[in-house]
C-alpha cells in the first residue's frame, strides 16, 4: 500500500493505526516545501507521493483548506504519529514568512527529527537572534544551503551546527574569517559565494594551514568567491596572484558522498606532510583549496 492508502487505513480504527508501521513506514523520508506549501513522502522504494495545500500541482494530491499552513502542520503531525518516521529529506523554508518557518521548525525540533538538507530561502529576517536559536536546535545532518536572495545581514553569526557536514552559502557577506576557522574543524565541504573575505584573510588562513595550526581540520574542500579578491598587486604565501599551474591540471577527490574538484591548481605540502592543491585567482575572484588524499 502506498502512503495515502496507509493513511486512509489508519483512519479506520486505532488497531489499524498500530498496524501501519509494519509496512516499513519508519523508513519514510519527508520533504517539506514552504514555498509551495507541500509535503512529499519518499518510500523505501524511492517512490514519491506529494500533498499540496496551496495550489494544484501535476501528480500531487491537492488538499483544499482555508488556512493552508495550518492544514499542512496538521497533516505533518498526523504523518509523524502514524508512520513513526523522523526523517526529513529536505526542508525548504520558503522566501517570505518567517513565522511559517518558525512554526514548522518548532515541530521538527520537538519531534527530534533529523534533516538531511536545509534550504534556507527567507529574503530578510529582522529577528536574527531568534533565527540563530532555531538553527542551533535543528538537527541538520548533511547540508545547509543559503539562497542568494536570502539577506542575513552583515552581522549575522554562523553557529556551528553539531551534525552539519556541508554548507553552500550564496550570499555570504556575513561569513567572517573567524567563522571559517571554526567551520574547517567541523564541516567536510565549504562553498561561499558573494563573500567579503579578502586576499589577506585567505593568505593568513593558508599560512596557518602551512604551519599545521589546524590539526583537527575536517574540511577537505573549500571554494570561495569574493569581490574583495580583486586586486592588481595581491600576494599569498609569498607568491604573486594568480596562483595557478602553468599547465592545465585537474585534481578530483571523493570523500564519501562528497566531491571536490580544483582545475589549474598547484600542489604543495604543510609542515605535517599533508598535501593540498590551491587555485587562487584575483581576476576570477576565486579561491579553491582541496586537501588531497594521503
Amino acid at each position: 500500500m502506498n502512503p495515502f492508502e496507509l493513511f486512509a487505513l489508519s483512519e479506520c480504527s486505532k488497531r489499524c493505526t498500530k498496524l501501519v508501521p509494519l509496512a516499513g513506514t519508519k523508513e519514510y523520508q519527508f520533504s517539506i516545501d514552504l514555498s509551495y506549501l507541500q509535503i512529499s513522502i519518499q518510500t523505501v522504494n524511492f517512490q514519491e507521493y506529494t500533498l499540496s495545500f496551496n495550489c494544484f500541482v501535476p501528480g500531487a494530491f491537492h488538499i483544499s483548506a482555508q488556512n493552508p499552513i495550518l492544514e499542512l502542520k496538521t497533516y505533518l503531525l498526523k504523518f509523524f504519529d502514524i508512520f513513526r518516521s523522523k526523517h526529513i529529506r529536505r526542508f525548504n523554508t520558503g522566501t517570505d514568512d518567517f513565522d511559517n518557518f518558525k512554526s514548522i521548525a518548532k515541530i521538527l525540533i520537538e519531534r527530534e527529527c533529523s534533516i538531511w538538507q536545509l534550504n534556507y530561502q527567507l529574503h530578510y529576517v529582522h529577528r536574527t537572534k531568534e533565527l540563530r536559536n532555531i538553527l542551533s536546535k535543528l538537527k541538520v545532518t548533511s547540508g545547509l544551503s543559503v539562497a542568494k536572495s536570502a539577506d542575513l545581514g552583515s552581522r549575522f553569526e554562523y553557529k556551528r551546527l553539531k551534525f552539519l557536514q556541508e554548507i553552500h552559502i550564496n550570499n555570504a557577506v556575513w561569513f567572517r574569517i573567524d567563522q571559517l576557522y571554526s567551520a574547517v574543524n567541523s564541516l567536510v565541504k565549504i562553498e561561499l559565494r558573494d563573500s567579503l573575505l579578502s586576499v589577506e584573510d585567505m593568505s593568513v588562513f593558508l599560512e596557518k594551514w602551512m604551519a599545521g595550526e589546524f590539526p583537527n581540520m575536517t574540511a577537505f574542500f573549500i571554494s570561495i568567491h569574493s569581490h574583495r579578491f580583486k586586486s592588481n598587486d595581491a600576494r599569498a604565501l609569498g607568491m604573486q596572484l594568480p596562483i595557478k599551474s602553468e599547465q592545465f591540471t585537474v585534481h578530483r577527490r571523493f570523500l564519501g558522498r562528497f566531491y571536490g574538484c580544483v582545475i589549474g591548481g598547484i600542489v604543495f605540502k604543510n609542515v605535517d606532510g599533508v598535501s593540498a592543491v590551491l587555485y587562487f585567482n584575483s581576476l576570477c575572484q576565486s579561491f579553491d583549496f582541496m586537501v588531497l588524499a594521503q
